[in-house]
C-alpha cells in the first residue's frame, strides 16, 4: 500500500516541522504541535501498566462551560491522575480549574460528553468510568451539573445515571441527544462488557434532574454488544435521530428511530456493522451528495491479512441503505483505530477525515492517520505531510477552535501519556461556524442538539448536523462547521428538530451564534416585542450577523429595517 507524501520543511531554530500536504484539490493542510503553548500540561496516568480494561480509556468534551463565547476542554485523568477542567482564556491558551469547580477525580475514568441536561442554559458534564484503582467497578459515573458560577454540583445519584451496569465497571462512550423530540437530552451510555444503556430524560421543569433506564423497551437485548461509542443521528431526514453504536467484535449496531420512543435494529438491512473491531463514531457527508455517511474505526494489521480496516458506510439515497465503500475509497487502512471524526481541515468545502491509533505489540507506534477528502468522497493519507506527528496511544479525539479564529484545531487524548494539541495553521480557504441558542422556542433541545443545516455553495449543497455524542470516549465542539473555499459566501438552510426552518442567504465567513425564534420580530427571544428587540436586531444589522438580513437579499440596509418594522407591527402569536 502506497502512501504518497507532500512538503515538509523543518524550522530548526524553532524546533518545529511544519509539513504541507497536497491532496488531490490542491490544498495545503498544516497543523502544528503546540501543547505546550495552548497550556494543556496533561498525562493520562494508570496504577495498572497491563494491556487491560483502562489501556483503551483516555477520553474528554469540549464546551463552553462559563458561557464566555470560547471553548472549555475536560478531559479524565486516569486510575493514578487526575479528572482536569482546562478554562479557555479566550486567545487560544487555557488554565487548569478542575479542583475549583468540583470536578477533579482520581477514578479509571474512561470518557465524557456535554449537554445541558437540565435547561437553565448551562453546559452539564457526563463522565464514563470503569472503577476505582484495580477494580472495575460499578456506579463510578458522574454527573455533574453546572451551577452557572464556575463550578458543578455532582447530581449523579439523584438523576439515576450512576451505573450502566449493576455487575462491573463498564463505561466508556457516552451521548446526549433528543431521541424522542420532547425538547430535554436523554443520554445513551456504551459498555464493552454488554452494560449498553439508554435513560430518557424524565425532568420536570423546577424539579431535580432525573432520568429513566428504557434500554429493554427502546432497543430490546443489547447486553450482546460490546460497545464503545454510541451517537444520536438523524440519518433520513425525518428529524427523529437513529441511534449508531459502535461495538467491538462485529457488534456495532444500526437502530432506526421508529418515532414512538421505540428503536429497530436495522443493521443487516442497512448493510452496516461490517467493522470488526468498532471503535470510533464519525458522521457527515463525506461525498457531498447532500446525504448523512457513517465512519468507523476498526483494526487492521500491517499485511491487511487480519481485522476489517476502517468502514466508510456511504448512504446510497434509499433510506437506511448503505454502501461500504473504505477500499475503493482509500480510508480504510487506519492500523489500530480508536477517536476519529470528520473536519475540513483546509476549508475547502469536503471533510476530511483524521483517526488516532495505538495499542501494544506491532501496533505500539502506529501513527494517527489523516485522509484528505478530494471533493468527492476519496481520500489520500496524509497525516506526516500535514504535521500529525504522532505515533502515541491515542484514544480520544475531538475538535475544536481553540483560539476562535475560525478554524477547527484537534486535541487528542492518550492513554498513560501527555494529552496532544494540533493547531490547524492551514492558509486559505474561508470558514462559517454555527453555534445554536435555541431556548427561546419551547420543544427544542438545548444548544442546537438535533438541528439539521443544509449549505449551497456554487451549486453544490451539503449537509450538515449538529449531533454531539461520542467520537471514541470525547465529544468534538458543539458547533456546525462549514468550509467554503473561495466563494466568498453561502446559501443555508437551517432545519430545528421541531422542522422550522429558516433560510440564511449569502453568509460571509464567521463565527455565529444562531437564535432559534418563534416571532421573526423577537430578537431579545424573550416572548415579548419590545425596545430590546429593536436594539438586538440594530446591533446585529451592524455587526452583519445573517438573522438580520431580513429582506433576505444578501444585503443589510434599509429594506431589513423596514421588514423588521413589518414584522414588529404584525405582533407574535
Amino acid at each position: 500500500m502506497g502512501h504518497p507524501r507532500g512538503v515538509c520543511a523543518a524550522l530548526i531554530g524553532a524546533g518545529v516541522v511544519v509539513c504541507v500536504a497536497r491532496g488531490g484539490d490542491g490544498s495545503g493542510i498544516v497543523l502544528v504541535e503546540g501543547t505546550v503553548d495552548a497550556g494543556l500540561g496533561h498525562v493520562h496516568m494508570t496504577v495498572s501498566t497491563a494491556a487491560d480494561l483502562e489501556f483503551q480509556c483516555a477520553g474528554g468534551a469540549v464546551g463552553d462551560f462559563d458561557r464566555d463565547g470560547d471553548q472549555d476542554l475536560f478531559v479524565v485523568g486516569g486510575s493514578a491522575g487526575v479528572d482536569r477542567l482546562f478554562w479557555n482564556n479566550g486567545d487560544g491558551t487555557f488554565v487548569e480549574g478542575g479542583a475549583a469547580a468540583g470536578v477533579a477525580r482520581t477514578h479509571r475514568g474512561s470518557g465524557a460528553c456535554v449537554g445541558d441536561v437540565d435547561g437553565d442554559g448551562d453546559l452539564d458534564l457526563y463522565v464514563t468510568s470503569i472503577g476505582v484503582s484495580f477494580i472495575e467497578a460499578p456506579h463510578q459515573n458522574r454527573l455533574y451539573l453546572n451551577n452557572g458560577d464556575g463550578t458543578f454540583t455532582d447530581a449523579t445519584f439523584d438523576a439515576g445515571v450512576a451505573t450502566n451496569n449493576p455487575a462491573r465497571g463498564d463505561a466508556h462512550g457516552s451521548a446526549f441527544g433528543d431521541y424522542d423530540l420532547d425538547g430535554d437530552l436523554d443520554l445513551a451510555v456504551a459498555g464493552w462488557h454488554g452494560g449498553n444503556v439508554l435513560f430518557r430524560n424524565d425532568t420536570v421543569p423546577g424539579g431535580g434532574v432525573v432520568f429513566t433506564n428504557v434500554t429493554g423497551s427502546a432497543l430490546g437485548d443489547v447486553s450482546g454488544v460490546r460497545g464503545f461509542s454510541p451517537k444520536f443521528v438523524d440519518m433520513d431526514g425525518d428529524r427523529y435521530p437513529e441511534l449508531l453504536w459502535v461495538g467491538d467484535f462485529f457488534t456495532s449496531r444500526y437502530f432506526v428511530n421508529n418515532g414512538d420512543g421505540t428503536f429497530s435494529d436495522a443493521t443487516m438491512s442497512s448493510g452496516t456493522g461490517l467493522d470488526s473491531n468498532g471503535m470510533g463514531n464519525a458522521v457527515g457527508d463525506f461525498d457531498n451528495d447532500g446525504l448523512m455517511d457513517w465512519y468507523v474505526t476498526s483494526r487492521i494489521n500491517a499485511g491487511m491479512t487480519s481485522g476489517s480496516g476502517n468502514m466508510l458506510y456511504r448512504a446510497t439515497g434509499v433510506a437506511h441503505v448503505y454502501a461500504e465503500e473504505s477500499v475503493a475509497r482509500g480510508a480504510n487502512f487506519g492500523w489500530w483505530g480508536w477517536g476519529t471524526e470528520g473536519v475540513d481541515f483546509d476549508q475547502d468545502g469536503d471533510l476530511d477525515i483524521i483517526a488516532t491509533n495505538g495499542f501494544t505489540g506491532t501496533f505500539a507506534g502506529d501513527p494517527t492517520v489523516l485522509f484528505v477528502n478530494d471533493g468527492t468522497g476519496f481520500f489520500e493519507e496524509r497525516a506526516e505531510e500535514s504535521g500529525v506527528l504522532d505515533p502515541g496511544q491515542g484514544r480520544g479525539l475531538l475538535r475544536m477552535d481553540l483560539e476562535n479564529d475560525g478554524d477547527q484545531d484537534v486535541v487528542i487524548i492518550r492513554n498513560r501519556q501527555a494529552l496532544g494539541c494540533f493547531r490547524n495553521e492551514t492558509v486559505g480557504g474561508g470558514s462559517i461556524t454555527l453555534f445554536f441558542d435555541t431556548s427561546g422556542v419551547g420543544g427544542l433541545a438545548p444548544d442546537g442538539y438535533g438541528t439539521r443545516v443544509e449549505s449551497t455553495v456554487g451549486g453544490v449543497t451539503r449537509v450538515f448536523q449538529l449531533t454531539g455524542g461520542s467520537n471514541y470516549l470525547a465529544q468534538s465542539e458543539l458547533s456546525v462547521h462549514i468550509g467554503i473555499g473561495g466563494a466568498g459566501s453561502a446559501d443555508l438552510v437551517i432545519t430545528y428538530a421541531d422542522g422550522s426552518a429558516e433560510s440564511l442567504v449569502g453568509v460571509g465567513p464567521g463565527r455565529y451564534v444562531i437564535e432559534a425564534r418563534s416571532c421573526a420580530a423577537d430578537f431579545s427571544v424573550d416572548g415579548v416585542l419590545d425596545f430590546f428587540d429593536l436594539s438586538s436586531f440594530l446591533m446585529k444589522l451592524a455587526s452583519g450577523h445573517p438573522q438580520a438580513d431580513l429582506s433576505g437579499d444578501g444585503s443589510f440596509d434599509f429594506f431589513d429595517v423596514s421588514a423588521f418594522l413589518g414584522a414588529y407591527s404584525s405582533g407574535c402569536p
